[in-house]
């Protein structure tokens, strides 16, 4: 182990000479000590912390990212290309022992500076936050709302397909029943049923003016201690930023009613029976006025027993609407539950961990590219396999799907997705801005789907890096 350790001791020696590395740190070192003091006053409580926060994470990974890229291409083939490696391999030490210890001394030097660099940002968001002016009232909401970790629950989302297959059906009879032509060909079936999905979805999201909209939850706790809080986001007229205002809703919660009136209410609620009906009563007194575009929260008491004993929570509201324009949900806002579960430190931490998890991949596939390519070519791979992965994700994310070339680019991306990895699946900086929870079973996830696959990579490099002829490098 004594020859393991020297290289990776020599690895961070050759990564401090990189001039790129040291630009790099130096970028690094500005972004922590510059970017979350420049939020000043005159900005909410909340936004200060989500601003400070996401941004400075944002760039710490980023910059930590590339330079793991780059550091994991360089020292693999600077070792080749300035003969250091040639006097190496003449010692009693395999090529796959260098691989992996150069992987490890790039992993450590990156993952030292996102500890010390995130401990930094950490303290220094929380610094310059206590020197704010804020009233005791907006501190004492962002605690409970951004500085926590909360977790998630989604409304139960509608099996769009199987209502588009219906609707599709149904459509068919009709216009045959009308003697219209219908295509019946598999490809004019397929481009009739996006159709059909596109509008089902897009009908889904809006509300129209004095309609009602019900939103079911599941695997709620069944006795939480700490309050529920509703986060939602409407818009008017179009799901856009612009052009929004002020409207108007109101918000109706389920409680659960057994019928049996003399049955005692704490042994009903133990039971899995179903023998209760839901009624729905108004979180105000009225329709409350809210900007469209933006997120509001409501606390939800656990004490009003609005959980059934299949721990479920039924949500309601009412577009009410001043110029009865239609409001519309997005399908990634919810409307959310979101409940306590640990502290703003420890969600940080967790958030850590995972961009900790992504640069510890990026750093394996810069040395498995590096080992048996030259710099440039290695960093146009690597760069390219990461943009696919990003590229591949945005294309299945979009609803809209038309026509035949949208298809094939959903086909060939949810292909790739299966062999590439996403760079945004590490990106936790929007959720613990939000105060929402970084959960570990999430990160167990993203090990289990997106390791194996770098590990496929890291073979085939060792594979040509034990194969390549030293004797063939030649510096020109």
């Amino acid at each position: 182990m004594k020859s393991f350790w020297a290289i990776v001791n020599l690895t961070w020696k050759n990564a401090a000479r990189s001039h790129v590395f040291q630009l790099l740190l130096l970028v690094l070192l500005l972004c922590v000590a510059c970017v979350p003091t420049t939020v000043r006053g005159g900005v909410a409580a909340s936004d200060f912390i989500q601003i400070s926060i996401f941004y400075t994470l944002s760039a710490i990974s980023f910059i930590l990212a590339l330079s793991a890229v780059w550091i994991g291409c360089f020292v693999m083939t600077q070792d080749i290309e300035g003969y250091q490696l040639h006097m190496v391999v003449t010692k009693p030490v395999s090529r796959v022992k260098i691989w992996f210890a150069k992987w490890l001394g790039v992993s450590l030097i990156h993952l030292v500076l996102l500890v010390v660099a995130a401990t930094a940002t950490y303290f220094i968001v929380l610094w310059n936050f206590e020197k704010q002016d804020y009233p005791k009232a907006e501190l004492d909401k962002v605690r409970a709302e951004v500085m926590v970790g909360r977790r998630v629950y989604q409304p139960v989302r509608p099996d769009f397909d199987a209502i588009a297959r219906e609707v599709l059906k149904r459509r068919v009879i009709e216009l045959q029943s009308k003697g219209q032509p219908v295509d019946l060909s598999p490809e004019g079936q397929d481009k009739m049923f996006a159709e059909i999905k596109r509008m089902v979805i897009s009908r889904n999201t809006e509300l129209p003016f004095e309609n009602i909209r019900t939103w079911r939850y599941e695997n709620l706790p069944k006795n939480p201690d700490k309050p529920i809080f509703l986060r939602y986001r409407t818009y008017i007229e179009k799901i856009s930023s612009k052009g929004q205002r002020m409207t108007r809703g109101l918000w109706l919660l389920g409680v659960p009613r057994f019928r049996q009136g003399q049955e005692d209410k704490a042994a009903a609620q133990n039971r899995n029976s179903k023998d209760y009906d839901i009624y729905f009563f108004q979180l105000s007194a009225g329709p409350e006025q809210a900007m469209s575009g933006v997120f509001h929260e409501k606390r939800l008491d656990p004490k009003w027993g609005f959980i059934t004993p299949q721990q479920e929570v039924y949500l309601r509201y009412l577009n009410v609407d001043d110029t009865k324009s239609a409001q519309f949900f997005q399908e990634a806002d919810g409307p959310k539950l979101l409940i306590a579960v640990t502290g703003f430190g420890a969600n940080y931490t967790r958030a850590v961990l995972v961009i900790g998890l992504g640069i510890v991949m990026l750093a394996g596939l810069g040395c498995a590219f590096g080992g048996f390519m030259s710099l440039p070519t290695a960093l146009f791979v690597v760069i390219s396999y990461l943009l696919f992965g990003s590229l591949s994700s945005y294309i299945l994310g979009q609803t809209y799907v038309s026509g035949i070339g949208d298809q094939m680019a959903r086909l060939v991306a949810g292909i790739l997705m299966k062999l590439v990895i996403p760079l945004q699946v590490f990106d936790m900086t929007s959720l613990v801005s939000k105060g929402e929870l970084v959960e570990f079973s999430y990160i167990a996830k993203l090990f289990y789907f997106y390791f194996p696959r770098a590990l496929v990579l890291y073979a085939l490099g060792i594979i040509m890096y034990r194969r390549r002829e030293l004797g063939l490098i030649i510096r020109k």
